[in-house]
């Protein structure tokens, strides 16, 4: 991410939830708070949420669910695109101006750049970007600034392209008959580039340019020459008859979007700019748009705004295929200055895919006008796959041509108009659609012949927009403009046609004027919204010549606003004094949430009438003095607006959140979140309409604080969880009867295990001068935290005076969090380090200054391997309630017994993953713990409908996640890993999915250990895989790895053979379960993304610590119908061979409640046990699995 923190998604396979987590980076101190709606999972690092609070930095930078779905992870993306806007009088930003970024290109219409900023350097860049900040004494209630003169940073977002009678149906012959055809007319057609020797554009053709880097203009996605010949084809390849609309006219190719059909907004932006000023194109056609944007905030539609200002061009853009929805209008068409533009059929019907209007954030008229766009006979490029010279499309893609061929015609005829007069004209003698809404149609369908003919252009349309809500509303008067191209006076009636708007709601000045030969006149028109219905409404006035010919009309738009009351907002510290903060407020009539950032003095805000929740997250002073931190959760969560309202972010108010477990715990990773839905009380998944709003906090927090709510939510429903990890504490230290608040130091040589006293003594800030002054050896060294002096500086003078225990006092808020390991950042440090909070250390250090002797005795107790952790959720429903105490004891937990057995020396990580009820889409991880060889107790939170999912890696190994379980009760459970038996194993996802009739995906992972339900997949080459494909004895693909595809299968239900051989020659697992060959045998049929159950094998066996069993240890057998858990086996066959697989014996096997058993006696020859088990389920489907040595014998 720009803040250089890392966020691992983890995706599910084949729609199981998806995962994850977030690492920061190095330094980084502060929360992370997740936010989830409608449109994705936002993650924002602590000190980037006020800047994204304040609009400076660009929301999208932090929805990870759009950087992925735009290409901008790491495994495609080595760089982020941005938009860089400066500071008016700001230089231009160079690339040596801040590290990891290159300046692609210069934006000047909008003041910015477009670079590229290196992820290897997002955290230097980071601090660059805000170092002004903390140079300039700034408080915490000012608003946040960019360095070096930035105003704004953008995501470089991806555009997509907007996808014969049709010149006909606009009236283009007729004007060719006048013997118009846009000669002398240059328009630029900023698309996928275009097929320069297509006979219909080889003569049309004047100028080129790529914005697209490493690509040429040529059009290999087809949608530029498609475009490009709807405006100027001249049919040369079908005889003239597939002619384009202005076939005379000039064509300026830019490519600004790439062979895969999307740009970045710059390379759209710098097109514009090409097109406007250095070929003074009169006419800018682009059929594409941002199905992200829909204001006209966004640096494309303000570029569109100015050059229009500018140059005078008219830009003709592509409304978009989002559908009839409102507000679906894509950028940059949602531009005032653009002229918009919707498709229509060949009976004038707006098409289904066309978006709509009105455009979002000021209601705005959008789109203007419609064209044919359905299934569109066009110049196909011969370097895309099909045949002819023309090919078929749809879209307002090919609608937005038809537009700017009708420009180039009137532009022909009218050479000194303006982009505003030529859309005036297109617009005002449009052929009206009067049963199709004004914000699906506009004005209605161009008609080109229409406004090459006529002698009177009117005002396109009054466009209000949004009217704010007022107790005392005023009317507005605007006016509509006659012009009169013709050489003798003209006389217009007036007619105002209100439609289904209130009669009161528009007033025409007159119904008649005369306007002079080649003079304009205006007339009043007064929109008074009292008494008004809340909404939208349309009318028109229709001008009409003497004979009553409609010459005219013009479009009245207005929209009265919702009843509005003032929102007032104030934040309190725990002292009750004001301080700054960002919330998050959503109403239950808006899909998305507003992120605010509210000064010291308040915030009040002008919103309709709903019901709102208003949450802010915000550090505070934690539990142990002023300079601790905890994370408080404030706000209320159903605020009823019906009249002016107060809301306090009160942290005076807040009680702490905490648990209180059976032995002593400290939390490594706390989860604060709430769920709130306005329209179910029970959450369910997939619900896109609910809000999940999340905050990670690690050990810099000491305490989690939040508000209690005033009373139960009335509408819909509300969860306030919290969620800790909480190991065994790692280390306790005591100074009499005081505890006090340490936290181990990562990289740090551990505490040996168990209690001991030491006695302390201050060595300042820890340089060896200060040493040289003490007695040192073997005892506790308390020095303060100091810039001046590293961390590696710290513990090497503490080695050479044989301190047993460095104390490091933090100098700061909160704990401190650092590495004091070895500086290759891989091995420990010399000395055990803990840093103490601030307060508590400088009260320690008192006590060494008061003492007779200059020291003083502590008490310390080590656990640095935890023999137990407490994974805890505590739910709240339907509020915040005063007491925050979750008491976990034997009544709430479940015991769960782990067990790890990957080798000594290899390094593991591990994790439980909590998916609460209400998550859709997926789950946050905590990061990684390290995990040694040997056995754990976990105490798990039961009941409250969480799956918890658990996830081992060994490193350069094996990344191993468990099936997802629940623990609805108390009781006691086993789950072991990286022990034998290591086989194929698929867990929910995992199976084969029939997709799109034809085709079957498989996903198998081929290294579950232990003989559980897990599921294992490996990027080391000790550990192998191939995996095939059979169609009864016919092989239809085979792959080295996991997973593939198998394509072209026939519908018909036939019987299918999945095989996976595997090997396992991987020093840091097992040396038992050396290979394995499993078969699945199964029958599929045509289906639309249908998973086929599968059967599934784990094994029981009592094993020591080094994989071995008893020679006559019970062996259990535990086969599951995967997918299908209706379904059930019918047979189970085992056979075991104790000389590796060239004798096989057939053992008894004794069923209940689902569990094969089989008594084993193995002969005193025998080292190893291999296995051969096969399973039936009751519809045919069966499993083979051998694994040969799959464990050891005593």
């Amino acid at each position: 991410m720009i803040t250089g923190d890392k966020v691992t998604v983890t995706p599910g396979a084949k729609g199981a939830r998806a995962s994850v987590s977030v690492q920061r980076r190095v330094g980084a101190t502060g929360s992370v708070e997740t936010i989830t709606d409608a449109s994705g999972t936002y993650v924002v690092p602590d000190e980037a949420k006020s800047h994204v609070a304040s609009g400076v930095l660009d929301k999208r930078l932090f929805n990870v669910t759009e950087l992925i779905a735009q290409g901008y992870d790491d495994e495609r993306a080595a760089g982020l695109p941005l938009i860089v806007t400066r500071d008016a009088g700001a230089s231009r930003l160079a690339g040596a101006d801040l590290p990891g970024v290159a300046v692609e290109r210069q934006l000047t219409s909008i003041r910015a750049e477009a670079v590229t900023a290196d992820r290897a350097e997002a955290a230097p860049l980071w601090n660059a970007l805000v170092s002004a900040q903390d140079t300039a004494g700034r408080k915490s209630s000012d608003a946040p600034s960019l360095s070096g003169g930035i105003d704004r940073i953008w995501l470089d977002g991806k555009v997509k392209a907007a996808l014969a009678d049709s010149t006909s149906q606009i009236g283009a012959p007729r004007v060719w008959d006048k013997g118009a055809i846009g000669t002398g007319v240059k328009v630029a057609v900023l698309d996928t580039g275009v097929d320069e020797g297509h006979p219909d554009l080889e003569k049309r053709i004047v100028s080129s340019q790529s914005f697209v880097p490493d690509q040429d203009i040529t059009d290999r996605r087809g949608h530029g020459t498609h475009v490009a010949s709807t405006i100027a084809g001249t049919g040369a390849a079908s005889d003239g008859k597939e002619k384009g609309v202005a076939p005379g006219a000039d064509l300026a190719i830019g490519k600004v979007l790439g062979d895969g059909g999307s740009g970045n907004e710059s390379w759209i932006i710098a097109g514009m700019e090409w097109a406007a000023r250095t070929e003074k194109a009169e006419i800018i056609s682009m059929s594409l748009g941002s199905s992200a944007l829909h204001t006209q905030n966004d640096p494309m539609s303000q570029s569109v705004n100015r050059l229009s200002q500018e140059t005078g061009t008219l830009f003709v853009i592509a409304a978009g295929n989002s559908g009839p929805g409102e507000y679906t209008v894509n950028a940059p068409g949602t531009a005032e200055s653009a002229l918009t533009v919707g498709a229509v059929d060949s009976a004038d019907q707006v098409a289904g895919f066309s978006s709509s209007g009105p455009r979002a954030g000021d209601d705005g008229l959008k789109p203007e006008v419609t064209a044919p766009g359905v299934n569109i006979l066009a110049a196909r490029s011969q370097h895309t796959t099909g045949e002819g010279f023309y090919t078929v499309k749809s879209g307002t893609s090919m609608a937005t041509p038809h537009v700017a061929g009708a420009a180039a015609l009137l532009a022909e005829k009218h050479p000194d108009w303006t982009g505003q007069q030529l859309k005036d004209a297109l617009m005002s003698t449009s052929k009206a659609t009067p049963d199709t809404a004004v914000h699906r149609g506009g004005t209605g369908r161009v008609d080109v012949s229409a406004a090459y003919d006529t002698q009177i252009v009117a005002s396109g349309s009054v466009d209000t927009g949004l009217i704010k809500w007022s107790r005392d509303p005023q009317p507005i008067e605007r006016r509509i403009t006659y012009t009169n191209h013709g050489d003798s006076p003209v006389t217009l009636r007036l007619t105002l046609d209100r439609g289904a708007s209130p009669s009161s709601l528009f007033t025409l000045g007159a119904d008649e004027i005369t306007v002079a030969a080649h003079d304009s006149t205006s007339v009043s028109l007064v929109i008074d919204p009292r008494g008004v219905p809340i909404g939208g409404h349309t009318g028109q006035v229709v001008a009409r010549d003497g004979e009553g010919a409609v010459v005219a009309h013009t479009v009245l738009n207005t929209r009265t606003e919702s009843e509005r009351y003032d929102l007032t907002l104030r934040a309190k510290d725990r002292d009750g004094r004001p301080m700054a903060g960002n919330i998050t407020l959503k109403g239950a009539n808006d899909p998305y949430f507003q992120y605010l950032r509210v000064p010291e003095a308040g915030l009040t805000l002008h919103l309709p009438r709903d019901t709102y929740s208003a949450m802010m997250y915000q550090d505070v002073r934690g539990a142990h003095g002023a300079h601790s931190k905890g994370l408080a959760l404030l706000g209320d969560p159903e605020v009823e607006l019906t009249d002016p309202r107060t809301v306090t972010f009160d942290a005076s108010q807040a009680q702490q959140v905490r648990a209180l477990t059976p032995k002593p715990s400290m939390p490594t990773n706390t989860r604060v979140e709430y769920w709130r839905s306005f329209t179910t009380t029970q959450p369910k998944p997939g619900m896109y309409g609910d809000w999940i709003h999340s905050n990670m906090i690690d050990t810099g927090y000491d305490s989690v604080w939040a508000q209690p709510s005033p009373e139960k939510v009335k509408v819909g429903g509300f969860d306030f969880t919290t969620r800790w990890r909480a190991p065994q504490t790692a280390l306790e230290v005591s100074q009499g009867s005081r505890d006090l608040d340490v936290l181990v130091q990562t990289g740090a040589k551990p505490l040996p295990d168990g209690t001991r006293n030491l006695d302390a003594v201050f060595a300042g800030t820890g340089t060896p001068a200060e040493y040289a002054q003490l007695s040192a050896q073997g005892k506790a060294a308390v020095v303060r935290r100091s810039s001046a002096v590293s961390p590696n500086e710290q513990t090497e003078a503490a080695r050479a005076a044989g301190v047993k225990l460095l104390l490091v006092v933090n100098d700061g808020v909160g704990r401190l969090r650092t590495w004091y390991g070895d500086s290759d950042w891989q091995s420990f440090g010399p000395v055990a380090v803990a840093s103490v909070t601030k307060d508590d250390g400088e009260a320690l250090i008192a006590e060494i200054a008061a003492s007779s002797r200059d020291e003083v005795r502590l008490r310390t107790t080590a656990h640095p391997v935890p023999s137990y952790t407490y994974d805890l959720v505590s739910h709240h429903t339907g509020s915040i309630p005063q007491d925050l105490t979750h008491r976990a004891d034997s009544r709430n937990l479940a015991r769960v017994n782990v067990t790890f057995g990957h080798g000594e020396k290899t390094p593991a990580e591990e994790t439980r993953v909590d998916y609460q009820r209400y998550a859709f889409g997926g789950a946050w991880n905590f990061p990684p713990e390290p995990v040694t060889r040997g056995s754990r107790t976990d105490w798990v939170s039961t009941g409250g409908g969480i799956e918890w999912q658990q996830k081992v890696t060994v490193a350069n190994s094996l990344v191993e996640v468990s099936e997802p379980v629940t623990y609805p009760s108390p009781g006691t459970h086993e789950e072991r890993w990286t022990t034998p038996i290591m086989r194929p194993r698929m867990i929910g996802g995992d199976l084969p999915t029939r997709e799109n009739g034809s085709v079957l995906y498989f996903d198998s992972p081929a290294f579950g250990t232990s003989g559980m339900a897990h599921s294992g997949r490996t990027w080391s080459s000790d550990l192998s895989q191939r995996t095939s494909l059979y169609q009864s004895d016919t092989l239809l693909t085979e792959v080295d790895y996991d997973s593939a595809y198998a394509w072209g299968l026939s519908p018909e239900p036939l019987p299918y053979r999945l095989v996976i051989d595997a090997t396992n020659n991987s020093p840091a697992m097992s040396r038992y379960s050396t290979t394995t060959h499993t078969e699945w045998n199964f029958v599929s049929a045509e289906a639309e993304n249908k998973t086929v159950p599968l059967v599934q094998l784990d094994y029981g066996v009592d094993l020591d610590a080094d994989g071995r069993a008893r020679r006559g240890a019970d062996l259990s057998v535990t086969p599951s119908v995967l997918g299908a858990a209706e379904t059930d086996v019918s047979a189970v066959r085992v056979e075991v061979s104790y000389d590796d697989g060239a004798t096989w014996h057939r053992q008894k096997a004794v069923q209940r409640d689902g569990v094969w058993k089989a008594d084993l006696s193995a002969p005193h020859s025998a080292s190893f046990v291999s296995l051969r088990t096969t399973a039936t389920d009751e519809s045919g489907g069966s499993i083979s699995q051998t694994v040969m040595r799959a464990y050891g014998l005593k």
